[in-house]
């Protein structure tokens, strides 16, 4: 298998090529807006140049950049698998179509599926034992902690607060 990049034919293919340096990738990262330093700057590494764009990324664009990065791979391999090319600007549509149909998923917004509700009940423990339900919440230096014991009945036998 050839070291060549498939899509530009110019270098050898690594992922930081693939990803940043190859002019296809290129064109991707620059239609989407993507800061000019974080692509001309000398990095040996791919995971250097991740590690500087998350530094200067906030965690929304970075999310959006991990699915930038995923719709160009997933482009180099449709150009090694299927010699099938696609514009940046098809490219681009197809991230912001996901980012905005898998914000379900992403833990950086507030979910579209609401969680189901549960309902949350005390039961009454068997006859001859006793439950006891025990909290406590740090104050600065001090704590403070409560506790409530109920029998089969559902009547309480103790609390105390400290």
């Amino acid at each position: 298998m050839s070291s060549t990049c498939p899509r530009c034919g110019l270098d050898r293919e690594n992922l930081l090529h693939a990803m940043q340096d190859c002019p296809k990738a290129k064109v991707m990262l620059v239609h989407g807006g993507l800061n000019n330093n974080l692509l001309e700057g000398c990095y040996d590494q791919c995971v250097d140049w991740l590690e500087a764009v998350a530094c200067t990324l906030d965690k929304k664009a970075f999310s959006d950049f991990i699915t930038v990065l995923w719709n160009i791979w997933n482009s180099r391999n449709n150009k090694v698998f299927r010699d099938a090319e696609e514009e940046a600007t098809v490219t681009w549509d197809r991230v912001a179509m996901l980012s905005r149909d898998f914000q379900i998923f992403n833990l950086m917004e507030k979910s579209m599926i609401p969680k189901p509700i549960l309902e949350k009940a005390w039961k009454k423990p068997e006859q001859g034992v006793v439950k006891i339900n025990f909290d406590a919440s740090p104050i600065g230096r001090k704590l403070s902690f409560g506790l409530l014991a109920r029998d089969h009945c559902g009547e309480e036998c103790s609390h105390g607060m400290g």
